[in-house]
């Protein structure tokens, strides 16, 4: 069974660096394939008004790590956390066991939107580092509310679904 890191893509500076959160999903990912935990990644996340994607990004990262580029794939049409995930699923072998590289606060989201694709996934999520209290409470907070927001479109979805 090949085992796969999915790492979701996070925010590009305005200059096209790599943002912390995406710099440490990219950091985690190549040390699982460099440790021997999965046998390829996927980069996941598409173009922003930088010019260049995430999943460049995050291709560039990996491999002045040390990982080959022949074992990293890139999805670069996804612009949420659900398209990340959905557009990643096609480049994987089949039986493929999935690893979502994701932040601790962003995991509980990504883990539930895979489940309901169908994909059984474990989450790895990176340490958040010298966050002050006030980022830590903001991104925190932020997710609250996109799991509230996910969680109210599809019970909506689920209603329409029912409805004569």
């Amino acid at each position: 069974m090949t085992r796969v890191a999915i790492v979701l893509g996070a925010a590009v500076r305005p200059d096209g660096g790599a943002s912390p959160a995406l710099q440490r999903r990219a950091d985690t990912a190549a040390q699982l394939y460099l440790s021997g935990v999965v046998d390829q990644i996927v980069a996941s996340g598409g173009v922003p008004k930088a010019g260049v994607s995430e999943a460049e990004l995050i291709y560039e990262i990996c491999v002045q790590a040390g990982v080959p580029a022949s074992a990293i794939s890139c999805e670069s049409q996804s612009s949420n956390t659900l398209e990340n995930i959905r557009f990643s699923l096609p480049l994987l072998p089949p039986g493929a066991q999935i690893t979502l590289v994701t932040d601790r606060h962003h995991a509980p989201r990504a883990g539930l939107i895979a489940r309901e694709m169908g994909v059984s996934v474990q989450v790895k999520s990176p340490a958040l580092g010298q966050l002050s209290w006030r980022k830590r409470l903001r991104v925190y907070l932020r997710e609250g509310a996109a799991l509230a927001l996910y969680a109210t479109r599809r019970m909506g979805r689920t209603i329409s679904r029912r409805s004569p």
